[in-house]
């Protein structure tokens, strides 16, 4: 019996859902949708969780520091700001024992009479280094401009401000510790540069100045790091003494201080005795060559020295001669001078302030002795043992001392002329 339409649909439709729910290799059923559904699930979550990449991200290499000695180099951390504010120098109340050890390292040489020469300056080579780590360099400037460098991939010197700064002329050395990179240069803030890796430089006028390093790496990406070097200026020393011409150990002695940008004075007088006063009196108890020093120290610590040397030589105490005369060829006079005598210049003799003691011999040029006298009122007339000398070259020698008790001895030539 051949069943009806209907329910030979019936039975078809009995017979594909019994085949559906069979696991069939060779035709669609629920196995194959329940996996597609199941992948299809799992990409859509993957899609849905899964992070945005960073633009920004780039491959870092990690690279070493140079071997450097740890105890002299700090690691910066970085969270903490590079910049730090110097110490305000006017709120240090303790000054250095300067008396002690007088920086004597900057000093003018002056001989008979003050002149003042530009010092050599102490040279203060600074070696205070510190090691930045990849994610420690940054740029200076404000306190809201610290920011990595882009493309950093090495790493450099940053100097330290507190560190750098010292008197004019300061000289420095910088480091740059980079170990990778292609080339590098230095700009010092005065208009030099250098593109050395470790270059020297000198900063001889006052001032701040914001020294850059700029790196250049191989793979053409830069890094750069600023500090600022603060450069104070010099103390100038300088005085005056008074009397000009003092007379030792008579005149009470006055120092008058002209010296600028100083707040502290060292004085030495040359005899033991030494004064922190400004502008100093002092009496020597006798004379002598002395060679006075003034050290001239800034509230920096800066120090200029000024070092007048045999500052008393120009005492009013002389003696001098003449370097020619023409004796009296009517007969010898026997050495006496008067003004009408000096008119003709008729008589060697010597002008003279304040000498106490004297002799004098006059000599031939083969050395034989002439004249001789120890009387400053008498003088040598041209003759030698009641005959004319010879027209010529004669060579004088004087000794003796002035009233302070200073010694002198000179010596020259005089020429003998005839009518």
């Amino acid at each position: 019996m051949i069943p009806d339409a209907a329910v030979k649909s019936m039975l078809m439709r009995r017979v594909a859902r019994t085949e559906f729910m069979r696991f069939n290799p060779a035709r669609l059923n629920i196995f194959y949708l329940s996996g597609i559904l199941i992948a299809g699930l799992t990409v859509a979550v993957l899609l849905f969780t899964a992070p945005e990449p960073s633009q920004d991200l780039k491959p870092v290499t990690q690279v070493n520091p140079v071997n450097v000695d740890s105890s002299r180099y700090i690691d910066i951390p970085a969270v903490q700001p590079l910049i730090k504010k110097p110490e305000s120098r006017t709120e240090i109340s303790e000054k250095p024992d300067l008396k002690k050890n007088p920086p004597f390292n900057n000093e003018s040489s002056v001989s008979s009479g003050i002149k003042k020469s530009n010092a050599d300056s102490t040279l203060i080579p600074v070696e205070i280094n510190r090691s930045l780590s990849k994610n420690s360099m940054v740029s200076y400037g404000n306190s809201g401009n610290h920011k990595l460098q882009p493309g950093l991939k090495s790493e450099a010197f940053l100097i330290d401000p507190e560190t750098y700064d010292g008197c004019a002329p300061l000289k420095l050395r910088f480091h740059n510790l980079s170990n990778s990179f292609d080339s590098c240069r230095w700009t010092f803030g005065d208009g030099g540069y250098s593109i050395e890796k470790n270059p020297q430089w000198i900063f001889d006028i006052e001032g701040e100045y914001k020294v850059v390093l700029k790196v250049f790496l191989k793979d053409g990406s830069t890094s750069s790091s600023v500090a600022k070097v603060t450069v104070h200026p010099r103390p100038q020393a300088h005085f005056e003494i008074s009397p000009f011409k003092a007379i030792l150990p008579n005149d009470e002695i006055r120092f008058m201080n002209y010296s600028t940008n100083a707040i502290q004075f060292i004085w030495d007088f040359g005899d033991g005795s030494n004064s922190e006063f400004f502008e100093p009196n002092h009496r020597y108890t006798k004379f002598s060559n002395y060679d006075v020093r003034l050290v001239a120290i800034s509230d920096w610590g800066c120090s200029d020295t000024l070092v007048v040397y045999n500052a008393f030589s120009g005492s009013e105490f002389f003696i001098d001669f003449p370097n020619a005369f023409i004796p009296n060829e009517q007969g010898p006079t026997g050495g006496y001078f008067s003004s009408k005598s000096d008119e003709a210049a008729q008589v060697f003799h010597p002008s003279f302030s304040g000498v106490s003691e004297y002799h004098l011999k006059i000599f031939s040029k083969l050395g034989i002795p002439i004249f001789e006298s120890s009387d400053l009122n008498l003088g040598w007339d041209g003759y030698n043992k009641g005959q004319l000398c010879e027209a010529g070259v004669y060579i004088w020698k004087v000794r003796g001392k002035y009233r302070n008790g200073e010694p002198f001895i000179k010596m020259g030539d005089v020429t003998l002329l005839k009518n």
